[in-house]
């Protein structure tokens, strides 16, 4: 089965964080990269909790450039695949 690289997602989103999706997600597939977009510096506090729980995830504040997003998942492309 094919199993994605990486998965972007929003840390607020409705009925679930993203960071809480984030976690059940790399629980279920643990090679995939997970890049989080927030606007909210209120995040921070779940980030760390997330962290101390030993989830470590990648994180870009909005509004990103759509180079940024694009270097971002290239670079996280490749640290997955090793290159």
């Amino acid at each position: 089965m094919l199993q994605p690289d990486v998965l972007v997602a929003d840390v607020i989103m409705p009925g679930i964080s993203g960071i809480e999706a984030a976690i059940r997600i790399q629980e279920m597939l643990p090679s995939c990269k997970i890049l989080l977009l927030s606007g909210f510096a209120s995040t921070e506090e779940l980030l760390k909790r997330a962290q101390k729980e030993g989830h470590h995830f990648e994180v870009v504040a909005k509004p990103v450039a759509p180079e940024e997003l694009i270097r971002r998942l290239s670079d996280m492309t490749r640290q997955r695949l090793g290159a």
